[in-house]
């Protein structure tokens, strides 16, 4: 396989964003339904979570779209309830908090109500709102737009934590139609973003759904590795410090170590 350049990736339309979404919301849609009795209370790898308060934050992720100023709210609510967490990290926790305890059939009504108005609400708003930029924290050097972060990190957190509620239940993950495309977004801004830092330049085949090949760097590859890409969205997200990555060995211990805002 010839490995991909960042130009040759290029940034996701927003007609093919909102296609990403819709995608991950339908998915979504069939897993919380299929989702039955102490399920709900199964422990997922995100921290104290169980796949009731995954459910809570993304709930919480289309509320912060919907409504002007629940996130600020809870970011300020984040600083006083967690003050020891990083403060995107605290945010995420509190939207999980005001969700928890909700029963299932409310949970699922209410994803489905949220995510239809945040969804439309997002294909809609006008490029001067969606210029306005942010830095998360552990990330403060770079400032990433209310655009991207609607466009592309909302459909990812949709995405990635379907992988998380499915490893907790014991299913198989159904990656979905659009899982080369999502993967693709990861890897521009890899290779393009401040993510891959001074590593060396190597080439990187994904194997499995969603897989592709890819060049991270500039220069004359070290050497090369393989991942499954799943797994590796895993990694890059902090999920998982311990891919299966084979190859050369600079190349591999490269790829392992990368680690990026999802």
């Amino acid at each position: 396989m010839t490995a991909v350049l960042a130009e040759q990736i290029g940034r996701a339309d927003r007609v093919q964003c909102r296609s990403h979404r819709d995608a991950e919301l339908t998915a979504w849609h069939e897993l919380l339904a299929s989702i039955e009795g102490d399920e709900w209370q199964r422990r997922t790898v995100c921290d104290a979570w169980d796949v009731a308060d995954i459910a809570g934050h993304l709930i919480g992720q289309a509320e912060d779209v919907n409504k002007p100023f629940s996130f600020p709210r809870r970011y300020r609510k984040a600083k006083r309830v967690y003050p020891d967490v990083l403060r995107i990290d605290a945010h995420m926790m509190v939207q999980a908090d005001e969700h928890r305890g909700t029963p299932p059939a409310q949970l699922r009504t209410t994803f489905d109500q949220v995510w239809a108005k945040a969804t439309r609400k997002i294909s809609t708003e006008p490029a001067l709102l969606r210029r306005v930029s942010m830095t998360i924290d552990g990330f403060e050097s770079v400032k990433l737009s209310l655009g991207y972060i609607h466009d592309i990190l909302l459909a990812r957190d949709l995405w990635m934590h379907r992988d998380d509620v499915s490893q907790a239940l014991g299913r198989r993950f159904d990656a979905g139609p659009h899982a080369t495309e999502l993967v693709a977004q990861v890897m521009y801004d890899v290779i393009d973003g401040p993510w891959w830092g001074d590593r060396p330049t190597v080439e990187v085949e994904l194997t499995g759904p969603g897989g592709g090949a890819y060049k991270f760097g500039r220069g004359e590859p070290v050497g090369r590795a393989s991942v499954d890409a799943v797994t590796y969205m895993r990694t890059l997200s902090g999920r998982d410090d311990s891919p299966e990555v084979t190859g050369d060995p600079a190349a591999a211990d490269a790829v392992a170590s990368c680690r990026m805002p999802f």
